[in-house]
């Protein structure tokens, strides 16, 4: 059981002080238990504490730095601007990303975001375990990435980004819509502009494609 289960079984919460304490950065419930057990299993610390909140993440660890955190991705809404804020705020916590899937261009901008590591949920359990013992032990884990592509278009607007990262995660149009405060027509319009500037047939490849669109641009 990890140790923020048991302060809920019994209304006492440890110290974390004590010997550190992980901060985790997930909104589901589910998830959060299940990213506290192999914790427990891979790194020795006292207390767990979680929450969804970027902002309440950066509040926690202002107040208590935290000896070692880990963000998942969509529950940050892939605001990668705001994980450099955080860990920046942390400059001398360990920070994991966590990602549904391993997306080479996300590894990068992860990194360059100031992560020590990137995982994914499908990870196997003994890589899961062994990517946050060596972050939490000093060291650094993130997959190897096969070489930029050459000649990456750089045509697409600010807000063209926007929409095809939220299509990258999987987002219905009237999703996209309520989170960038435009109406589905728009976000129709702009999913027409980007299969064009692409080159991609349908929305679904447009997907598998967004990595090398929305990868840094490291000669600008």
């Amino acid at each position: 059981m990890s140790s923020e289960a048991a302060a809920e079984r019994t209304g006492h919460r440890p110290d974390p002080a004590a010997a550190g304490y992980a901060l985790v950065i997930e909104e589901k419930p589910i998830c959060r238990l299940a990213i506290a057990q192999v914790l427990e299993e891979a790194v020795d610390l006292a207390a767990t504490r979680t929450t969804g909140s970027l902002i309440e993440a950066a509040a926690l660890a202002a107040d208590q730095p935290p000896a070692l955190m880990l963000i998942d991705l969509f529950s940050i809404n892939y605001d990668f601007r705001g994980l450099e804020r955080l860990l920046a705020a942390a400059p001398e916590t360990p920070a994991i990303v966590i990602d549904d899937r391993v997306n080479p261009a996300f590894v990068q901008i992860a990194q360059d975001a100031g992560a020590r590591g990137y995982i994914s949920k499908d990870f196997p359990l003994t890589q899961f375990r062994h990517a946050i013992g060596a972050v939490f032990g000093g060291g650094s884990y993130f997959p190897a990435r096969p070489p930029r592509a050459a000649g990456r278009n750089r045509t697409l607007s600010p807000r063209q980004m926007d929409v095809l990262k939220q299509m990258a995660v999987g987002r219905r149009n009237r999703e996209i819509a309520e989170l960038l405060g435009i109406t589905p027509g728009t976000v129709k319009l702009h999913i027409h502009a980007i299969l064009r500037l692409t080159g991609a047939r349908n929305r679904t490849e447009a997907a598998l494609l967004a990595g090398r669109f929305l990868a840094p641009n490291s000669d600008a």
